[in-house]
């Protein structure tokens, strides 16, 4: 899957911000989104934003967008959806178990699980569905996402920029 971001190292930079963007959005807005290189992504555009082909405070810009937009949807279709989204193709892979621990720590915790469920691979994806299936009220979500898609974007792109450094 990585190597479908190689390309871009030498795209042009709305390209890259478009590409990589797009990526991160559908991984929370889709449940197949799951297996997009997200993490790739916001590495990569940190590495160009330290190679000075690309701004870094647009590209953390347009990463916690596409997050917390990602996330929105998948809220939007958690709180649509519910308790339908366990016997989902999906939610069944995902399995019983680890669905019942996640929704136990949303409702538990509430905003603090949202924060940790952004920086989880694999859970990121389904956090924000099942705070909606829970839920969990929505002024109370958005902050969370906000927070989490600040952190985890921070920190790729962050960890990207230093290669660019050492490379």
């Amino acid at each position: 899957m990585d190597n479908l971001l190689r390309p871009l190292l030498e795209a042009p930079p709305v390209l890259v911000y478009l590409v990589c963007g797009a990526l991160i959005f559908l991984e929370t807005a889709l449940l197949p989104g799951i297996v997009l290189p997200t993490l790739s992504s916001l590495l990569l555009m940190g590495f160009l934003a330290g190679r000075g082909t690309l701004d870094l405070a647009l590209a953390l810009t347009v990463a916690i967008g596409a997050a917390v937009a990602g996330d929105q949807i998948a809220f939007l279709e958690g709180r649509k959806l519910g308790p339908r989204l366990r016997t989902t193709r999906f939610g069944r892979r995902f399995g019983q178990d680890r669905w019942d621990r996640v929704e136990r720590a949303v409702v538990r915790y509430g905003v603090p699980a949202v924060i940790a469920g952004r920086c989880l691979a694999g859970v990121r994806t389904v956090v924000p569905r099942i705070a909606g299936a829970a839920e969990m009220p929505y002024r109370r979500f958005v902050p969370g996402s906000v927070c989490a898609a600040v952190v985890w974007a921070g920190a790729e792109l962050l960890l990207g920029h230093a290669g660019a450094a050492l490379g």
